[in-house]
């Protein structure tokens, strides 16, 4: 249910636009704030709309016409701006003398704003039709605030009712019965937080049922999205005490609520409140509990880790995980063979690649597993279970998807095209923190808040949308933030379902796409396809390329075939053998976002690109063009080894978040001026710039990583870092004569080439807050590390270079030192060191 985001996403991006474009649209300017005010209108509708056009196909159709006129409306305005930013462009170039040229393009001119505003009648005509129809087809009163859904009924049911099923929940188990009845005064509140289907229903029932002898009365309430606080008042009342049927016919909110608290009050009660979705429902929730000194608890479950925090910050919450390979198979063979019997040698295999499918996720195991207890035992049947999981999740009885899709309707409007997004990378696919909040800018999505940093906002969406248990952390900087992350399957796939319907995105590879639409906006290249189809098929709608494969993709190709609209190319090549990105590059003046990798040089046409945020080329070396200073909303500029030709102005790059460059002049004329640097590398002659990195470094005051390459000479001798209160990752290749003064809160420290002596070790271990120390290559020369018994307070991973007999007695010196456990890694000659 996308088309609240996709319609709220349409009506931001055209406000936003008349306010950035204004000198553009003349004319036409109060004809696209009619459709926007319009637009903003129908967003009242679209919430509710959203939950019901699954049941209603009258208001499918609706929602649907309204998300089409918006992509319409999308495309109009983009490409206005972009033929009368091309326009200007020639303008400039143009000699005055030239009249004849001048007054052909004044026609032109004209002929293209009477073409756009003709385009602009026929949607407001569509729009017009649209308002009417929500009274023609009875739309307008749409409302299911308060009413159940058929699934939440039977999930209530599911709840009160079914034989739990628990395995690899004992350790989970034990720990939450102690806290249930431990002798804690106060009323406790302790809520199991996990993604949909992770079995915190089930676990939540095992464990009250053990319980339940310890309270006076309990009471298991099953709550969902859409509840009425009498209504639960009385399935409460109904597990504590008797209720007479005229007091449950005829007593209002107030009475009920008045008779709850006043029997609680006198009793060491225990209620269950499963699937809790907001705080506001908690803050209504505790005012019939009463929180006195009687050993009273109230267990909850939910998907949302905010939940759990709002209603008790004290108290450690549970956070229930998947269940690991095994335990997933002994789950799985519960559900399918009779206690006792084995699974046949020739279902094994089959057997394990379905489960592969759930990834620990106990629903779909479940699901999976009933369903092949109904087959035949043979190969046959259970391979075309394999080949069809998706579909027997989104079919089954249980309605395994509905309810991990409960999540995704639960998102506010601003997450959800953020979560969709996620289903364009590849099936487990660690995704880059980094790589998805730049996406995600400059797809749009981010909303300004304040005088906040885009990126800080999105990575706010990125924590909202892990603590909503949409996503799962992969692993962490060494500072605590989320440095790689990733989607469950099944939540993919739900994405990649929602997308298709709201044509949000396509997917190639292997001659399966998961849109069949000729005007998508997004595709990504899994595989290696051929570009020739979604070229012919999406050029002149298409915004945004994710290549994930080897293959090339032709910029030029899609560019002269009208793909000027671009927003967003992240290729891993760009498909010409010289390596270069063509020319034409400069006409799609919407990019915001360039990634590729094998290539040169960029075009001097980059100037054009006024809208560019980040470029990020790697695995190449190449020189870019003078007109990368014109680029003045520029904040990420990622390209290693690269030299800039001409003269730097860096005054023009204000915005600028993340620098990495080859040293060069650039470094004297102003990187001082830089202060919004939050990422820093330099790479070639760094010493003969120290005076003007040591200046510059203190403006740095937002500055979290530094990287200095210098192969030749010394590292420069900084006075001091002392002060960078946010810089907690540094990476030095170099000589370092002597070793700087570091920040408190570095947290992860690389070197190589720096021979340190043990002087230095007496430094480094003062740091409160190292958490990994990496000595490289050449790093560390004397024979001893010697360490104080309080140092290294925080360390939890040492890696020495064992080049030499030398670093391997300083190794086995640490080893025996701090009785740390180590592990060979990759590289022959290095080992890695554990510290307990």
């Amino acid at each position: 249910m996308a088309s609240e985001a996709v319609v709220s996403f349409v009506v931001g991006k055209l406000g936003d636009l008349l306010i950035e474009e204004a000198r553009l649209l003349y004319d036409v300017r109060d004809q696209f704030e009619w459709i926007v005010g319009e637009l903003r209108r129908m967003q009242c509708f679209l919430k509710d709309a959203d939950a019901k056009q699954k049941e209603d196909e009258r208001v499918r159709n609706w929602v649907k016409e309204i998300r089409d006129v918006s992509y319409d409306a999308e495309d109009v305005i983009d490409t206005f701006i972009l033929t009368q930013t091309a326009r200007d462009s020639r303008r400039t170039r143009r000699r005055p003398f030239l009249c004849v040229k001048r007054y052909i393009c004044i026609v032109s001119e004209l002929t293209t704003r009477h073409r756009v505003a003709k385009k602009i009648q026929h949607i407001k005509m569509k729009i017009g039709d649209i308002s009417s129809s929500l009274h023609t087809y009875g739309i307008r009163d749409i409302n299911v605030g308060g009413q159940e859904t058929r699934l939440n009924i039977r999930r209530r049911s599911l709840a009160l009712y079914e034989e739990p099923e628990l395995t690899g929940m004992q350790e989970s188990m034990t720990t939450l019965k102690e806290q249930l009845i431990n002798e804690e005064a106060r009323r406790c509140v302790i809520s199991i937080v996990g993604m949909g289907g992770s079995g915190k229903t089930t676990l939540a029932k095992k464990v009250c049922r053990d319980v339940k002898d310890n309270f006076d009365c309990h009471a298991f309430i099953y709550l969902s999205q859409q509840y009425g606080i009498r209504d639960v008042l009385i399935r409460i009342i109904e597990c504590v005490m008797s209720l007479s049927p005229g007091e449950k016919e005829n007593s209002n909110e107030e009475y009920l609520s008045k008779k709850l608290r006043d029997h609680l009050s006198e009793k060491r009660y225990l209620v269950v409140i499963d699937d809790i979705w907001t705080m506001q429902a908690w803050d209504e929730l505790k005012l019939f509990l009463p929180d006195g000194l009687s050993k009273s608890r109230v267990m909850l479950t939910t998907r949302n880790k905010e939940v759990a925090l709002h209603a008790d910050n004290v108290i450690n919450h549970h956070y229930i995980r998947l269940l690991n390979e095994n335990e997933s198979w002994e789950l799985f063979h519960k559900k399918i063979f009779p206690k006792g019997v084995v699974c046949p040698l020739e279902l094994m295999e089959t057997g394990k690649k379905i489960l592969a499918k759930c990834h620990g996720l106990p629903l779909a195991i479940v699901v999976l597993g009933g369903l092949l207890s109904r087959r035949d035992m043979t190969f046959i049947a259970w391979s075309k279970v394999l080949d069809s999981v998706t579909w027997h999740l989104a079919e089954d009885s249980n309605q395994c998807m509905e309810i991990l899709a409960l999540s995704y309707y639960d998102l506010p409007h601003y997450l959800k095209p953020c979560f969709l997004y996620l289903g364009l990378f590849p099936e487990d696919y660690e995704i880059k923190s980094k790589d998805l909040i730049r996406l995600w800018v400059a797809e749009g999505f981010i909303q300004q808040r304040g005088n906040e940093i885009m990126e800080d906002v999105a990575e706010d969406c990125l924590e909202e949308l892990i603590g909503r248990s949409m996503i799962q952390v992969a692993h962490k900087r060494s500072n605590g933030s989320v440095s790689t992350c990733r989607i469950h399957d099944l939540l993919r796939d739900l994405s990649m379902s929602e997308a298709r319907q709201v044509n949000f995105f396509g997917i190639y590879g292997d001659n399966d796409a998961t849109s069949s639409s000729s005007s998508l906006r997004r595709v990504a290249l899994h595989r290696n396809v051929d570009e020739y189809e979604i070229i012919n098929r999406s050029a002149a709608t298409l915004r945004s390329v994710l290549c994930f494969s080897n293959s090339s993709f032709f910029l030029s190709r899609l560019l002269n075939r009208g793909g000027k609209l671009l927003r967003v190319f992240h290729v891993a090549a760009v498909g010409r053998q010289e390596n270069d990105l063509p020319n034409e590059t400069g006409e799609a003046v919407h990019f915001r976002y360039l990634k590729v990798k094998r290539i040169r040089s960029l075009p001097s046409s980059v100037n054009n690109l006024s809208n560019l945020q980040a470029i990020i080329l790697t695995n190449c070396v190449g020189t870019l063009p003078n007109a990368i200073w014109d680029l003045e909303r520029l904040r990420h500029l990622y390209a290693y080894n690269w030299d800039i030709d001409g003269h730097p102005r860096l005054s023009n790059f204000r915005n600028l978040q993340t620098l990495c460059l080859h040293s060069g002049s650039w470094i004297e004329d102003g990187l001082y001026k830089l202060t919004n640097l939050r990422k820093l590398g330099i790479s070639g002659n760094v010493d003969s710039h120290h005076r003007a990195l040591s200046d510059a470094s203190e403006k740095w005051s937002n500055l979290r990583s530094l990287s200095l390459v210098e192969y030749s000479s010394n590292i420069p001798p900084f006075v001091s870092f002392a002060h960078h209160q946010n810089l907690y990752k540094m990476r030095l290749v170099g000589l370092i004569k002597n070793l700087p003064k570091m920040p408190l809160d570095l947290a992860k420290l690389t070197l190589y080439g720096s021979q340190l002596q043990q002087n230095a070790i007496e430094i480094l271990e003062k740091l409160p807050n190292l958490r990994i120390l990496r000595l490289r290559w050449d790093s560390y020369c004397s024979e001893k590390m010697i360490c104080s018994s309080g140092g290294f307070p925080r360390l939890e991973s040492l890696e020495l270079d064992c080049s030499s007999t030398r670093s391997l007695g300083v190794l086995k010196a640490v080893q025996g030192r701090r009785q740390a456990e180590h592990k060979w890694i990759p590289q022959k000659t290095r080992r890695h060191v554990k510290t307990t």
